[in-house]
Parts: structure tokens; C-alpha cells; sequence
């Protein structure tokens, strides 16, 4: 008996396997009683003797899906497909941050609110409007934020709000006690009131304008300690403000972090964009 050698499974036919002998083809032949109907004969050599070895056709079909399913070595791993993929998730939806009511949660847990910009017939800035338009000073933008730091652990300080739009122009609200001081007056090294446009004033009227000036920079405030409740007002020369924001942020703690503020009507699955 000298069959023509072929591979069976994977393994070179004719190829000597240690302590096995040779492999040859699938030979024909009846199966022993118990084999099962349809099985298949194998002969392998031992040593030089041909011995027969049986196989039920369950124990075939379970060797070829093992081989089926074998990783290929040429395959590069980036091209293999993920049968765990994650579902796609659902888009939210993206809207521009118009101008009006503004909000946020503290990392400290105070509450802030404000509309950007505030309007400057608002009472919160009715008397330095009014300072404002009496020294004829030129027109600002004011910011008017009520924090409730009832809920807080630390105090808030909110020294600024930074508002951006789509081209990258900032616009930045401080506290309206520095605007208030670059109105003027103040007193100049030639001796005399000026105004913070240049204007020269008497000494009785430039006087007077500095103690009112003082006095609104006095009934401003900035902190708000834990468990208190305020209304602060910052102000940006900036007048020309676009109907629409990219960013918003606050710094509510000084000169520390910026936190990110939304729309107070803002709902669930928008997001900035």
C-alpha cells in the first residue's frame, strides 16, 4: 500500500512527526462497531506498522470549525472586526449661546445668575448710570449678577465674566468700581482736576465728583461670603456685543479658575457648540 501523500488538516502528509511515524491520506474502509455511521478511516504509521484510527463525524465537523474560526496571521489587527462594538450613541443637538439669561453651580455650590449684557435702565445700575451720563463719560456695558451662596463652602469673589464669540473676540465684564475710577477725577501732576477723558474741572467741582465717584465705588461689592446672598455689578467698555456667544465663562473666586456658565434656558441634550 503506498498512498499518494496530501495534507490533511494543516499537517504536510508524508512528513515524519516524533514518536508518530508518518501521516498518510484518509483511507476508505468500514468503521469498528460503536464508531457511529459515517465515520471516517485515517491510518497513520507507528513505527512502520499501519495502524487505522477512527473518527465520528461529530469529532470532524468539531476540527473544522476549529480551524474556521483560527486567527490569520496575515491579517493586520487594525482590519479585524469588533463583534463587541459600541452602539452609536445619539448626537445632541448644538445651538449658539444668545445673549440674555446666563447661570451656573459653583464647583463650590453657589448659585449664579445674570443677564448678558444687563440693560442700563436696570435699578442695580441706575445711580452710576446716572454718574456716568452726568460726567459724560462714554457708554459701557454693564453685567449685574445675583449670587446666592447659601449652598456654598467657600466665598465667592467674582472679580470677572469673559464672554467670546465665533471669531475668537472676547468681551470681558470687571468690577464696575474700576470703571467707576477711570471716569475720574482725579488729581493730575500740574495740579489740577481732570476728568479720565483729559477734560480739565475746578478744584470745587472736581472735589465733589470725587466724593460721588467714591461712594458708588463704595456701595459696590464683589464677595460674598458662605451662607449670604448679594447682587454684584461688573461692566465692560465694550458696547458693541454680538447677539450671540460662543463661550462663557466666570472666575467666582478672584483671580482663581474660570467656570463655564449656560443659558438659564438651555434644555436637556443641547449642548454649546
Amino acid at each position: 500500500m503506498n498512498p499518494q501523500v496530501r495534507p490533511v488538516s494543516g499537517v504536510e502528509i508524508g512528513k515524519a512527526i516524533p514518536n508518530q511515524g508518518y501521516v498518510t491520506p484518509l483511507i476508505s474502509g468500514s468503521p469498528p462497531p460503536g464508531a457511529g455511521a459515517g465515520a471516517k478511516v485515517t491510518t497513520k504509521f507507528f513505527g512502520g506498522t499501519m495502524k487505522p484510527l477512527y473518527a465520528a463525524p461529530a469529532l470532524l465537523l468539531a476540527l473544522a470549525a476549529c480551524s474556521v474560526l483560527e486567527p490569520r496571521d496575515d491579517v493586520p489587527a487594525s482590519e479585524e472586526v469588533s463583534s463587541t462594538a459600541a452602539p452609536p450613541s445619539v448626537a445632541a443637538t448644538s445651538v449658539a449661546m444668545p445673549a440674555g439669561p446666563y447661570e451656573l453651580t459653583t464647583q463650590s455650590g453657589a448659585q449664579i445668575s445674570f443677564t448678558l449684557p444687563t440693560p442700563a435702565t436696570d435699578p442695580a445700575v441706575a445711580a452710576i448710570e446716572a454718574y456716568r451720563v452726568k460726567i459724560g463719560a462714554a457708554p459701557v456695558s454693564y453685567l449685574v449678577a445675583e449670587v446666592d451662596n447659601r449652598g456654598g463652602t467657600a466665598p465667592v469673589d467674582l472679580y470677572a465674566v469673559s464672554a467670546s464669540d465665533a471669531e475668537g473676540r472676547q468681551f470681558t465684564f470687571s468690577t464696575v468700581a474700576d470703571v467707576i475710577h477711570s471716569w475720574g477725577p482725579t488729581y493730575s501732576y500740574d495740579f489740577k482736576w481732570r476728568m479720565g477723558d483729559g477734560r480739565a474741572v475746578d478744584e470745587a467741582v472736581g472735589t465733589e465728583l470725587k466724593r460721588e465717584a467714591g461712594d458708588l465705588s463704595n456701595s459696590t461689592i464683589n464677595k460674598v461670603d458662605s451662607a449670604g446672598r448679594a447682587t454684584i455689578v461688573l461692566a465692560s467698555t465694550d458696547v458693541e456685543l454680538p447677539a450671540k456667544f460662543a463661550d462663557v465663562t466666570v472666575q467666582p473666586s478672584g483671580m482663581g479658575g474660570e467656570e463655564q456658565a449656560r443659558p438659564a434656558n438651555l434644555f436637556e441634550g443641547q449642548r454649546v457648540q
